[in-house]
């Protein structure tokens, strides 16, 4: 019964098609969580709150002499 197999096929399908996207729904609030923490520890040593580990997601070291 070809009917029955394409049917089981496309209910496998919407189940890999939901897990899917619930894997990448969990995978991109990760991403934005490290975004949002990267930016906060950003505005915070901007201001002058040294922060939490020495993780500088934005590369060199800063310096204060900038604007000299």
């Amino acid at each position: 019964m070809p009917f029955r197999s394409e049917k089981e096929n496309q209910v496998y399908s919407a189940e890999d098609k939901r897990a899917l996207a619930m894997f990448n729904y969990e995978e991109k609030a990760k991403r934005e969580h490290k975004v949002m923490a990267d930016l906060q520890r950003l505005v915070q040593r901007h201001i002058g709150e040294d922060v939490g580990p020495t993780h500088d997601p934005f590369g060199g070291k800063a310096t204060d002499d900038a604007d000299t």
